[in-house]
């Protein structure tokens, strides 16, 4: 971006520290900020009628959280919350208009949001059509595409901070999740790497049959 408004973002963000647990925002909340994750990782939750959790989306660093500010003023439609110590800098809608008058930024977040768009249509592809294995199987495909690491057994992915988050990814309770983890681990597709902050996947090509096979 030119450096006239990367000066205008350092100059105008402040800095926020959240410990994990904390929450950034809040469904229903006004939309008068964006915030951009330095360091951590935030993720954007929604809550079913009977108190399940979805998460929707995650924001790692490097990342913009909360981007549709710029362009609706309605409420929020997620609450956003952290798992880990995570560093942002959040940005007010007063220091909005720079942003919105360069043609550049118009386009980087055009194409954002259309990534953001992509993203939901996947997540309910998955979450209405596949079953829990297959729903897995595509969680950890996109994780050794984005960050897999080659080990000599397979390939090293990293892990979500909890199982419970994991849970919410996939849309299904802790309990069904740890059973289908357990019986990959039996099978030797998986087995875990690093203690438990890790995963190594044996068999890359048997997850993407796994990832294709819809629910019957």
């Amino acid at each position: 971006m030119p450096d006239a408004m990367i000066h205008h973002i350092a100059t105008n963000a402040t800095e926020r520290r959240l410990r994990s647990g904390e929450v950034l925002f809040l469904k229903n909340d006004p939309q008068d900020f964006l915030a951009l994750v330095v360091s951590g990782c935030v993720y954007a939750m929604v809550y079913g009628p009977d108190g399940r959790e979805l998460i929707v989306n995650s924001f790692p660093s490097g990342d913009v959280v909360g981007e549709t500010a710029l362009i609706d003023s309605r409420q929020r439609d997620t609450m956003a919350f952290v798992c880990a110590p995570t560093h942002i800098l959040i940005l007010r809608r007063h220091h909005f208009a720079p942003l919105i008058a360069e043609p550049l930024f118009l386009n980087r977040l055009l194409a954002l949001l259309c990534a953001r768009l992509r993203d939901v249509a996947a997540l309910t592809e998955s979450v209405c059509l596949y079953r829990l294995e297959s729903r897995l199987a595509r969680y950890f495909l996109s994780a050794v595409d984005e960050c897999g690491r080659i080990a000599p057994d397979g390939v090293v992915v990293p892990m979500p901070p909890s199982q419970s988050v994991l849970a919410a990814m996939v849309n299904v309770s802790r309990p069904k999740l740890n059973a289908q983890l357990q019986a990959w681990r039996r099978s030797g597709l998986v087995s875990w790497a690093q203690g438990q902050g890790s995963l190594l996947i044996t068999d890359v090509d048997q997850l993407r049959n796994m990832a294709h096979e819809v629910t019957s």
